[in-house]
């Protein structure tokens, strides 16, 4: 009693009360710490699934068309439930978009990987050669957007068609370099007339069932491109 009261009368905290803030303390850091986690942890988690949603919807839709890939087809190929699908897209129109971007943003890195590792001054014959190929004609789940969807993108309300030709023409910048010319303008116009016309090229390969028609349909094509577009 009398430490007590000596305790009380000088001010000190007794050390089973001075333990006890200490242990409180820890365990609100603790519980900080984790929550800091569990919400960093649930961005990642969250920022992951949007990825693979977006790969699976890209190649889903230039595989199949996005009116026949629905949501429920792609929330499954990626594992999860079709709840969750409007916890990243407003509705499928924002998906297709994305999906869209992203499969012109695979088309670009594609072609850049080509033109950059072919030989000095024959970065557009490799592009050439390498869109009407028979691996690019028979591979539409990882190829040009355009002939796999051409005719879908077109009926599109024209929000979403607005949205996608800014995809659309930011593929086109980084392709222009390669493509021959004097001035912008004139390359732009070469542009527009290639590639345009190796997609319809690429999607009549595709509707041929003949794999000798295809290959003929495919390197008759190219080598008409290469002379008109690459040489000289």
């Amino acid at each position: 009693m009398e430490h007590a009261k000596e305790i009380k009368k000088s001010g000190e905290v007794p050390i089973s009360q001075f333990l006890f803030s200490a242990y409180v303390a820890q365990l609100d850091m603790l519980r900080v710490r984790a929550y800091s986690y569990g919400m960093r942890y649930s961005a990642e988690h969250k920022a992951q699934n949007h990825e693979n949603i977006l790969g699976v919807a890209a190649r889903s839709f230039r595989e199949h068309g996005g009116d026949s890939s629905g949501i429920g087809t792609v929330m499954k190929k990626v594992g999860l439930t079709k709840g969750g699908f409007y916890r990243h897209f407003k509705s499928k129109d924002d998906l297709f978009v994305e999906a869209v971007s992203r499969a012109f943003e695979e088309m670009g890195n594609g072609m850049l990987e080509v033109a950059k590792s072919a030989p000095e001054g024959q970065a557009l014959r490799a592009i050439i050669e390498h869109y009407l190929s028979l691996r690019h004609a028979n591979s539409p789940g990882m190829g040009c957007v355009v002939s796999a969807l051409g005719p879908e993108l077109a009926r599109k309300p024209m929000p979403v068609r607005r949205r996608i030709e800014v995809s659309r023409e930011a593929y086109r910048e980084r392709v222009l370099p390669f493509v021959p010319g004097q001035t912008r303008e004139e390359k732009v116009a070469k542009f527009q007339l290639l590639f345009p016309s190796m997609a319809g090229v690429l999607t009549a390969a595709r509707m041929t069932l003949s794999p000798e028609k295809r290959d003929q349909m495919l390197t008759e094509a190219r080598n008409f491109f290469i002379k008109c577009f690459a040489e000289g």
